[in-house]
């Protein structure tokens, strides 16, 4: 696989995930830290998901549809969250899922 430059900027993503993800799940005393990585985590994994849909070519449609398909647990997520008024393990594990399911979307599925 040639290192082009939407390759470079999924591994940069990636690993900005990886690091939120980690902050997200560490114990925190404020509540705040956890809802700001919370929504981070949200924004790379939509971000993710939208480079999967657009990079590929137009008669793929049914895997940019598995593509979009791939932000319902972050959807899903986001309503427990405001159900719950804070972001609950349950929700992490979603964003994380979403965020996955983008890169192996990329890597290796489309």
């Amino acid at each position: 696989m040639a290192l082009g430059p939407l390759f470079i900027l999924e591994v940069v993503i990636l690993f900005s995930f990886i690091v939120t993800g980690i902050f997200m799940f560490v114990p925190k005393k404020d509540e705040t830290v956890h809802k700001i990585f919370f929504s981070l985590a949200i924004m790379l994994g939509i971000l993710v998901t939208i480079i999967d849909a657009t990079s590929l070519q137009a008669e793929f449609v049914p895997q940019i549809i598995m593509a979009w398909l791939g932000l319902i647990p972050s959807a899903v997520a986001v309503v427990i969250a405001v159900a719950k008024g804070k972001p609950t393990t349950l929700s992490k594990l979603l964003v994380l899922l979403t965020s996955v399911y983008g890169a192996l979307g990329y890597l290796i599925i489309f």
